[in-house]
């Protein structure tokens, strides 16, 4: 069975627009009404990462969740908006990002992930325990609305990576300690979790995209494109091709091949509607990364993580003290010291949060002395 993929052109965020573009890339397959019916309650979940403004990129632009907010009361759905931020609490984040106008104009629950419910998944998971916002739960459709970036951790951040919102608060924390170093598990935890949650349909916001550093420090990149699926492990091969990022770098995607998850294979996605041409679109720049790894054992990349693994570094000039990326850190390993911050190298996982979050940019990664070597 072939999973679809549409793609849809959209030049900017003028509101007309983003709507018809929308309905452009829904059209295909099926419309709205594919996915929701009358008295639905529908959790639109956005990519919400930081407080910034919509022209940075960071977060899901408000003109396209106004657009699936109006379309899913079109079709008698009930809709609501919820994510859980890394830092600045949802109700800042949303407000900076343009999201808060929107739920006041168009009278939509802004819900805060607070309560959490325990999830046991069955045998045919390798983790068998989820903590879930219970909006996510009580939904009965979940609309996926992620930013079309670059990643410093899992080399893009798409459909499936968005979902890990749906864990409230510093639990998100607790599963970057429980991979460490090691992005794989941790990308098996993502396509597992996004299974569980099994959003119907997943629209990503590539009108502009971010590139370079990202998730929180990249540059803006125009795409002029919005792609939409039923199936978010589709979507995101879709995007690599566009974006002409390397499929078999992205951990998410590997995770998800492994698993033999319905999507994951790229023989048997079909893209339709709007069609690229070849060289349309120039490829991303990706993020500062090494895959030095070599499918090490796990206890051998913890222990040489110094000689492998990038690790974040604080640039003084830029760096403000506001101890986000302390809040952030999930080993604790950030702290300040005579009005500077410092990083204990012994105790960083290399989870990158830090980097995600830093509202001024200070955070870059610097490679492992052999990526350096080799170059």
């Amino acid at each position: 069975m072939q999973e679809q993929v549409a793609v849809a052109p959209c030049p900017d965020y003028v509101y007309s627009h983003v709507i018809k573009g929308v309905m452009d890339a829904l059209q295909p397959l099926g419309g709205m009404k594919a996915f929701v019916h009358k008295g639905d309650r529908v959790l639109i979940k956005p990519n919400l990462l930081i407080a910034k403004r919509p022209d940075r990129c960071v977060t899901t632009n408000p003109a396209v969740v106004k657009a699936v907010v109006h379309l899913v009361r079109e079709t008698g759905g009930i809709p609501a908006i919820g994510d859980s931020p890394a830092v600045g609490g949802l109700r800042r984040v949303a407000a900076q990002a343009g999201i808060a106008a929107v739920a006041q104009e168009c009278d939509c629950p802004l819900v805060e992930f607070k309560e959490v419910v325990r999830v046991t998944t069955g045998k045919d998971y390798t983790f068998r325990r989820f903590e879930l916002a219970k909006a996510v739960l009580d939904a009965d459709v979940v609309i996926n609305l992620p930013k079309v970036k670059t990643h410093s951790m899992m080399l893009l951040t798409l459909g499936v990576k968005n979902i890990f919102g749906c864990v409230p608060g510093m639990r998100k924390a607790q599963w970057h300690l429980r991979a460490g170093v090691d992005h794989a598990s941790f990308a098996g935890m993502l396509v597992e979790l996004c299974r569980l949650v099994n959003p119907a349909l997943t629209i990503a916001d590539g009108i502009m995209g971010m590139e370079g550093e990202g998730p929180g420090s990249g540059d803006p990149r125009h795409l002029g494109l919005l792609v939409a699926s039923g199936n978010p492990y589709a979507l995101d091969i879709a995007i690599c091709r566009i974006i002409g990022a390397p499929m078999d770098k992205v951990p998410t995607i590997q995770a998800a091949q492994q698993r033999g998850f319905a999507g994951a294979d790229p023989k048997q996605i079909k893209v339709v509607g709007h069609r690229i041409k070849n060289g349309e679109i120039a490829p991303f720049r990706l993020p500062t990364r090494f895959d030095a790894q070599w499918n090490l054992p796990g206890f051998v990349k913890k222990s040489l993580k110094h000689v492998f693994v990038p690790k974040p570094v604080i640039k003084g000039d830029l760096c403000k003290v506001c101890m986000a990326c302390a809040e952030v850190c999930p080993p604790q390993a950030i702290a300040v010291a005579d009005k500077k911050i410092g990083i204990d190298y012994r105790s960083c996982i290399r989870c990158y949060c830090c980097q995600e979050v830093c509202p001024e940019g200070a955070v870059r990664l610097r490679a492992g002395w052999i990526a350096r070597f080799s170059s």
